[in-house]
């Protein structure tokens, strides 16, 4: 099983690796192109990368992607057309996976992910950020450092002494 996570966003962080891995690959992709890129180019950029980022065999076997949130949740935090820019993104990357063969696709609260990864469901970006950063994981941005924290919740789940592992009660003890 190889496990594919992302932080879907016009800069969006992935990573990716097998439960069990010590780090996961890792790294963060710009949707964005030129200044004003309309949603449809910044739609055919994220089809065109996760088209090739998949295209090699062995492909991964599940797709994790942080749910998006209620527009409620976000009122002053963003606009309607950012949100809606993020579900269009989910929905070309989950139809990528589909064409690609990858059929287990799932969301994720991003709160649930949290709360594994840091120990509190209202962790901060920079929190995530430490934390990958005291595994040695090699982030390069917060996008990246959410991707890995989505990859290890996954991981999680289907492996539960993962998650255990990850625990702030045990961590640094296994």
């Amino acid at each position: 099983m190889e496990i594919v996570a992302l932080d879907v966003a016009t800069l969006c962080g992935w990573a990716r690796g097998k439960p069990g891995d010590k780090c996961p690959a890792t790294g963060s992709i710009r949707f964005v192109g030129p200044e004003g890129a309309s949603d449809w180019a910044v739609g055919k950029n994220a089809l065109t990368w996760f088209s090739q980022f998949l295209a090699p065999e062995p492909r991964p076997t599940m797709l994790v992607m942080e749910a998006v949130l209620p527009a409620e949740a976000l009122r002053g935090e963003t606009n309607r057309a950012a949100r809606d820019r993020l579900v269009s993104l989910q929905a070309i990357l989950a139809a990528v996976a589909l064409c690609r063969g990858l059929f287990n696709i799932q969301t994720v609260p991003t709160q649930a992910v949290r709360k594994h990864f840091c120990g509190d469901r209202f962790a901060k970006k920079d929190d995530v950020v430490e934390v990958c950063r005291r595994l040695g994981w090699p982030i390069t941005d917060h996008n990246a450092a959410d991707a890995c924290a989505t990859w290890d919740y996954a991981c999680a789940l289907t492996d539960p002494m993962i998650g255990i592992r990850r625990s702030p009660m045990f961590r640094g003890v296994a």
